[in-house]
């Protein structure tokens, strides 16, 4: 029987599938990292970062790198690859006005409607206010009536692109489900205005059977 993720307190459950994936890793993963360019000294924080896997790409090519995760068990797991005081248990200790990239990967599409903006002012918040960078990506809600793809099936019925709407997805990598949300591209542009983030670019990634899998917003702070 496949495991069922219902929220945060769940994703402790996946730890291993999540450290294996492969296909995600080498099209989403590999990607975010290759816009980062030279990361060398440079301080990031990936808020979200589940086991940890993006963070030991970047510490391992030079950079300061700490995670945040909700799932504290996760965080406690993910001590065997990122060192312990990297590790941010709790997010008021996030630091503020300080990172030069702040990481928010396939978080905000798991989340109910009223917590994606705190995660955005949380990422505001983070970046250092005059060369900071976040990337936050997510499946892109153009696809929403793709039933499978190389990497998941998603059961969504027939709803319309522009309702917002929960449905579910079964990971074929890891073979678990979970709950994920569908709100459109322009639902998000305008969160991310309202947060005072300021779009510098959107990216998506074409690395699957169709393309367009993921879209990953490139942000500054707008003020």
């Amino acid at each position: 029987m496949a495991k069922i993720i219902v929220g945060p307190k769940d994703w402790d459950k996946v730890y291993l599938e999540l450290e294996n994936e492969v296909i995600k890793t080498s099209s989403y993963d590999n990607l975010i990292i290759q816009f980062l360019g030279d990361v060398k000294e440079k301080s990031i924080i990936d808020y979200g970062s589940g086991p940890g896997v993006i963070a030991k790409a970047l510490t391992d090519l030079g950079a300061k790198v700490d995670i945040y995760d909700i799932n504290r068990r996760i965080l406690e797991m993910a001590c065997k690859r990122i060192n312990h005081e990297n590790i941010i248990y709790a997010k008021q200790f996030i630091k503020k006005d300080f990172y030069d990239f702040v990481l928010c990967n396939l978080v905000v599409c798991i989340v109910e409607h009223d917590e994606v903006s705190g995660i955005v002012n949380d990422v505001y918040n983070a970046l250092n206010p005059k060369t900071g960078i976040a990337f936050i990506g997510f499946c892109n809600p153009k696809i929403y009536n793709v039933h499978e793809s190389i990497l998941d099936i998603r059961h969504s019925g027939n709803l319309k692109y522009d309702k917002n709407h929960m449905y579910l997805k079964e990971k074929k990598e890891g073979e678990y489900v979970i709950p994920e949300m569908h709100r459109p591209i322009e639902w998000y542009e305008k969160t991310f205005k309202d947060c005072n983030l300021k779009i510098v670019e959107k990216i998506f990634t074409n690395k699957y059977i169709f393309k367009n899998h993921f879209i990953i917003f490139k942000l500054s702070r707008s003020k």
